[in-house]
């Protein structure tokens, strides 16, 4: 076999690339050319999940995969009940139906790949986003101290709507990234991680560099729901060294553990709102004490440079608790009454909206001709619900509480993983379902937040099936035929 062909048919090579390349569209000058390159590695992911399908059933080795086929087949059915949509509309549709199967059947299928060393994957993905966004932390918190903030196109560098988004499109990006790379930092500090993976420890000053360039970033970045990402890692994993230590606990300890988790919670949750409030007012008087800002504004036709006289105060615009969601989630609710058992797909969400209310879709002017594209409810589990139908949400539903079923009842009960990878994928996992409430996230989007969560989870499930191994499952009958009890 050439070292081409090798190459193209290599699956985890194409699952580095992708995340890389959708980690870089975040980037505000790497945002055009990372979509450019994104359209040749989805039509070569759609090539590899088809491929590995033929060769490999990798389907019927999916853990749980008879509900994801199910979830598929449905939103295709749903595809078909509206063929009377533009070409545009069908043609995203079946794209976005394509990113789901590839989330389903690359992303987290990765435990049906034989000798594959998922650890060092991860961590040449890990040591990308450590060093990657350190960097970029660094130099956008470089032009902050500086007081320099400029434009080009469309994308406004550094400060983005009086909230520090430096390098990146915009801050709750750049707020999910710093999570990211702690939760990156964390886990390169496993020492049973490096030692599988093979690969050389990062250094711990690249490390305390990134934790320090990062935190800073999500502070003054002011995104609610890179918060509640960050506690609720925090808080789950306080709850795993809480209580998965142990086999067996008394009543007693129960309820004395359960009380220390919530005490630890509270902490959390008031300490870092507390350090964010801080942080924020500091720059806002460090910046105060020198000249004003200067902000340069560029185009292809001039460049120009622009005083302003406001004050960044690194807080949100709209001071409305939720950012305008709950009126974005009554539309959504009264869409998804078009249609409650199939949904209406995600491509006719813009559609729909404009032939509904008066101003369409909360927030989609503001994505100009991307709107068809980039129209959301920012809730993930409504997105799923008004676009797949109660039968979609079901199957979703039921795939994710079996799956963490399984795996929560492994990772409190072996007691062997304190330097293991486990409990932080688990952790980040928890506090991401949570975090998906409020925004862009689980499955339909063609996004960094979307296909990070599905790389997780497919390394996670690496360890329910070293667990469960599918020879201790069995197998059922099925019209005839035999199947692994592990894909239902």
């Amino acid at each position: 076999m050439s070292k081409f062909k090798k190459a193209v048919l290599d699956t985890s090579l194409f699952r580095r690339s992708y995340v890389i390349c959708l980690f870089c569209s975040n980037i505000s000058f790497a945002l055009i050319p990372a979509y450019l390159v994104l359209v040749f590695l989805f039509i070569w992911g759609v090539f590899l999940m088809i491929y590995n399908e033929r060769k490999n059933h990798t389907v019927l080795k999916t853990r749980y995969g008879i509900w994801l086929l199910a979830f598929v087949l449905t939103s295709f059915v749903t595809i078909l009940t509206h063929l009377a949509s533009s070409l545009l509309y069908n043609a995203y549709n079946l794209i976005m139906l394509l990113h789901v199967a590839m989330c389903f059947f690359v992303f987290y299928s990765v435990h049906t790949e034989k000798h594959l060393n998922f650890r060092r994957e991860l961590y040449s993905i890990c040591r990308f986003i450590v060093y990657c966004s350190t960097v970029l932390g660094i130099v956008g918190l470089a032009f902050l101290m500086a007081e320099i903030s400029f434009e080009v196109l469309w994308l406004k560098f550094i400060i983005f709507e009086n909230r520090f988004d430096g390098m990146f499109v915009n801050p709750n990006q750049l707020g999910f990234i710093a999570v990211v790379a702690i939760f990156c930092c964390h886990m390169l500090l496993k020492k049973d991680f490096i030692t599988i993976s093979g690969r050389e420890r990062v250094s711990r000053i690249w490390i305390g560099s990134c934790i320090a360039v990062n935190a800073i970033s999500l502070l003054l970045c002011d995104s609610n729901g890179a918060m509640i990402l960050m506690i609720g890692y925090a808080i789950f994993f306080v709850v795993y060294k809480m209580f998965g230590s142990e086999s067996k606990f008394t009543v007693r300890q129960i309820v004395t553990k359960s009380a220390a988790c919530l005490a630890a919670g509270l902490v959390i949750l008031t300490s870092l709102f507390f350090v964010r409030n801080i942080t924020q007012a500091g720059f806002v008087q460090i910046m105060k004490s020198t000249a004003e800002s200067t902000i340069v504004s560029s185009d292809s036709l001039t460049d120009k440079i622009v005083h302003d006289e406001a004050a960044v105060t690194f807080e949100h615009e709209n001071k409305n608790l939720d950012s305008g969601r709950f009126k974005l989630w009554k539309q959504a609710a009264k869409m998804f009454m078009q249609n409650p058992i199939l949904g209406i797909g995600k491509g006719n969400i813009y559609e729909y909206g404009n032939r509904m209310f008066e101003d369409g879709i909360k927030f989609s002017k503001g994505y100009g001709i991307l709107a068809p594209i980039m129209t959301d409810f920012h809730n993930g589990y409504i997105t799923i619900l008004v676009c797949s139908g109660i039968i979609g949400f079901v199957l979703f539903c039921i795939f994710g509480l079996r799956f963490f079923k399984h795996i929560t009842i492994h990772v409190f009960r072996d007691d062997s993983l304190k330097e293991s990878v486990l409990p932080c994928m688990y952790s980040f996992l928890c506090a991401y379902v949570i975090y998906s409430f409020i925004e862009v996230g689980l499955l339909y989007n063609i996004n960094f937040m979307v296909i990070f969560f599905w790389l997780i989870l497919g390394y996670t499930s690496c360890f329910l099936v070293k667990y469960e191994p599918n020879r201790e499952l069995g197998t059922f009958v099925l019209f005839g035929k035999t199947f692994r009890r592990g894909l239902i």
